[in-house]
């Protein structure tokens, strides 16, 4: 009995925290986005001097502070290089979260930007959002874990059972 009541505590527990999950996606997007258009508002600056000197390319503007004899032009080679590759690593994660939601919840998983991802987590909203997507997922993660953790009890129990037991020969 007590058993039963466990799992129906783990279920709601795991429910609670399911429901978190496409908060946490929403949270991670909008930061995405937020720090992408920051970047992008000091790297527009350098493509319109590399539109003007350079073609346009970014990377030549690059090159020619790095040729430099002015050591402060030198200097400034890096952090461009650095705010250029910024600017790639967002747009990247942009493009990988152009899915399905179950292809979004598999990005974050396994392919997220960890920066982003710890940056998230500390500055973590919690909420409870009553959205069709967030209840499902929060329903699956319970089930999910309820059932795994069911199969894992009694697998134990069945082991435990099959043990042979030692009898005592006076």
């Amino acid at each position: 009995m007590l058993y039963r009541y466990l799992l129906l505590l783990v279920a709601v527990l795991t429910a609670f925290i399911g429901v978190q999950i496409p908060n946490f996606l929403t949270q991670y997007q909008q930061r995405l986005d937020a720090q992408h258009s920051e970047a992008m508002v000091y790297y527009r600056q350098y493509q319109q001097i590399a539109t003007a000197h350079f073609g346009g390319d970014v990377q030549r503007l690059i090159d020619h502070h790095r040729a430099s004899t002015d050591a402060a032009i030198r200097d400034s080679a890096e952090p461009i290089q650095t705010l250029v590759h910024r600017i790639e690593r967002f747009r990247s994660q942009q493009q990988g979260l152009q899915t399905g939601y179950l292809g979004q919840l598999w990005f974050l998983v396994t392919q997220a930007d960890t920066e982003l991802r710890e940056n998230t987590w500390r500055m973590y909203s919690y909420n409870v959002p009553f959205t069709q997507q967030a209840l499902l997922t929060g329903l699956a993660f319970a089930l999910l874990v309820v059932l795994a953790l069911d199969a894992l009890l009694s697998g134990l129990k069945r082991i435990v059972r099959r043990r042979p037991r030692r009898v005592n020969a006076h």
